[in-house]
């Protein structure tokens, strides 16, 4: 199974650039086309034969092996999150009561985790989500019967609103993880780091925060109502109390 994931600059939300519908179907054939590929290569090669482990890479947009549109799109999507706070339209951030009612509400011991994730599940304790009323949590990545290569927690935290934490091992044989060198922004305990802060007209503000460590990706995304900067704040300081 070729997981091919692409962290390619953080996806803003539907609406929030100025691309045309046009060069947004672009982006998204060549996506599709390219996982096609992948799997058709792995059909080709058989059920049977060894997959090598999943690696995470950083690569430069100039080497993405993808047509001219695809890399201007990325590189005008990289510019506007590096340049600061994102303003997108009204709608585009759910408000958290429909953030709440959308997310699961199953909970389950670090024992079971342990038996259906790769590697035991991130210790947060010492983070501020350890203190934080927990909501619910979900597999991701690549899911086999009750196996996952990933998992999402939700909490609700305090004066910054819901914060999902997903960790995502990319040493799962055939993965591949890869992210843009030039939207790489922050840093978190040494290793380099995406952040991006969204606002939209009535209120509400996400931050999005991506990094990579020994054997995972990890994604931190907090969704709420007012300061975007204090949850950007919040996040960094989550990320480098997170330990494996």
């Amino acid at each position: 199974m070729n997981l091919a994931i692409i962290l390619l600059a953080i996806v803003l939300p539907a609406g929030s650039t100025d691309a045309s519908p046009e060069q947004i179907d672009v982006v998204g054939q060549w996506l599709s086309d390219r996982a096609m590929r992948a799997a058709e290569k792995d059909d080709a090669q058989g059920a049977a034969r060894s997959l090598e482990e999943g690696v995470y890479r950083l690569i430069p947009l100039a080497e993405l092996d993808a047509p001219e549109p695809v890399k201007k799109h990325f590189r005008e999507q990289i510019q506007r999150s590096r340049s600061g706070v994102v303003r997108v339209p009204k709608g585009t951030i759910p408000s958290q009561r429909a953030l709440i009612m959308a997310l699961p509400k199953v909970w389950r011991s670090d024992a079971i985790l342990r038996q259906r994730l790769p590697n035991p599940p991130s210790d947060l304790q010492k983070t501020p989500l350890g203190a934080a009323e927990a909501i619910g949590m979900t597999p991701t990545g690549a899911i086999e019967g009750l196996k996952s290569s990933g998992l999402s927690r939700f909490y609700r935290v305090n004066d910054v609103g819901i914060v999902e934490f997903n960790e995502e091992n990319f040493r799962v044989p055939g993965g591949v993880i890869e992210a843009f060198v030039e939207a790489q922004n922050t840093a978190i305990n040494g290793n380099p780091g995406q952040i991006e802060m969204t606002v939209d007209g009535q209120g509400r503000s996400r931050a999005t925060l991506v990094w990579a460590g020994e054997d995972k990706v990890y994604t931190l995304i907090a969704t709420g109502d007012g300061d975007v900067e204090r949850k950007a704040l919040v996040l960094q300081q989550i990320a480098a109390a997170v330990r494996d």
